[in-house]
């Protein structure tokens, strides 16, 4: 049967009513205002993330660090801390590099390490100095970086290297986000 004959099977005093182009008009007058409002809301709410994030990061951008080599074995960082909070919980790891410092450096091992690193108060400047591995000699290394790591005083952790921006610190995996899909596909296997 085709589509023809399908209608041609409608009783004639069926009348349907389609309604007037007025209300089509509010119709989508709604959809549009809806849509419009949904929209808006998720691009508020990406503002709102983005401030969130710059003001939790305004601590850690005033910390920083220098490192220079001394002798065979021995490394000078300089830890500054210019924001007015404390931090805590200071880790250090060298990287040197036998030109400019970039991402092809070498991390050093660390004998140990004398200085603050429980705490370093705000407006304050501290010294650490690294004594590397006997097995490593730094006379043949032009330069040192170092990756920090510590905790603000919200408590938020972060890690920094070099003189790169501040970056928090979500441990050694971050976690992976998937879409509500692939986890609900991910349930149905487990079950």
């Amino acid at each position: 049967m085709s589509i023809v004959e399908g209608l041609g099977c409608i009783p004639a005093d069926w009348r349907v009513n389609w309604g007037s182009v007025p209300d089509w008009f509010a119709g989508l007058g709604t959809v549009g205002t809806l849509l419009f409002g949904v929209l808006s809301l998720r691009r508020e709410i990406r503002t709102r993330r983005r401030e969130d994030r710059a003001a939790r990061a305004r601590q850690a951008r005033l910390v920083s660090t220098t490192a220079r080599i001394e002798g065979s074995g021995v490394l000078r960082v300089r830890v500054a801390n210019d924001s007015d909070g404390p931090v805590f919980d200071l880790v250090a790891t060298p990287v040197v590099h036998t030109g400019a410092p970039g991402p092809g450096g070498r991390r050093v091992p660390v004998a140990t390490v004398t200085g603050p690193v429980d705490r370093l108060d705000g407006r304050t400047g501290a010294e650490l100095f690294v004594a590397v591995d006997r097995t490593v000699d730094l006379t043949g290394y032009a330069s040192a970086t170092v990756d920090l790591g510590f905790t603000d005083q919200q408590g938020n952790r972060w890690r920094r290297s070099g003189s790169g921006q501040p970056e928090p610190d979500l441990g050694a995996d971050p976690p992976r986000r998937r879409s509500w899909l692939r986890r609900r596909r991910s349930d149905r296997v487990r079950q």
